[in-house]
């Protein structure tokens, strides 16, 4: 079976600044939802239901994690206790995406997080030392917008001082990387390491 190929005719290496989603690329196990419903009693369907109302206000930072708790006690009745959020935030690395990333600063590359984030869990991978692989850290609550917009990109380019031309980002929703491509950024809908792998062997 063949690898996937990437259709980039650029060289891995032609690009300034390389912008990385965290949740999915460079570290796995991020689901937090079924493990909190499961702890608590919750049905999943519900919870996962009733949360993706708060998920962008959340991810933008316009609210907390300790509003969105005491509203589901509220909802459903039952006492939550801590930050769940963050007690069943356990994610492990995708090492094939770190490779690329270690490698790509060692060839000088700027190689930046853009992620859609909340606080609890940006809180646990600072903590954990998730987020030293880079260079710098754009996270969405931090900055009051998440991706898709375009503001989010924009923001990024301008405090890097670099052209949409000059940079490569790589995401797990393909909302965010079309966002992204209508600025002018070579974006890559990551699915597997198997295709960015191919691509990058060229410094692997």
């Amino acid at each position: 079976m063949h690898p996937e190929k990437v259709k980039y005719k650029q060289h891995p290496l032609d690009f300034n600044l390389y912008i990385f989603d965290m949740g999915n690329v460079v570290i796995h196990n991020i689901e937090t939802l079924d493990k909190v419903a499961q702890h608590y009693g919750f049905d999943e369907a519900e919870l996962r239901e009733d949360y993706n109302h708060y998920a962008f206000p959340l991810m933008d930072g316009t609210i907390d994690s300790t509003l969105y708790w005491q509203h589901v006690e509220h909802q459903f009745g039952i006492r939550v206790t801590g930050d769940p959020l963050a007690e069943f935030f356990r994610p492990v690395w995708n090492e094939p995406m770190v490779e690329i990333i270690t490698q790509l600063r060692k060839r000088d590359k700027k190689v930046v997080c853009g992620s859609n984030t909340y606080a609890p869990h940006w809180e646990w991978l600072l903590a954990e030392g998730f987020l030293q692989v880079f260079d710098e850290l754009y996270a969405s609550h931090e900055m009051g917008i998440s991706k898709p917009s375009k503001q989010f990109f924009i923001r990024i380019l301008d405090a890097e001082q670099i052209s949409a031309e000059e940079t490569f980002f790589i995401d797990d929703y393909a909302e965010n990387t079309v966002a992204a491509e209508a600025l002018g950024i070579t974006a890559h809908h990551y699915e597997s390491d198997a295709a960015l792998h191919n691509y990058f062997k060229a410094i692997l």
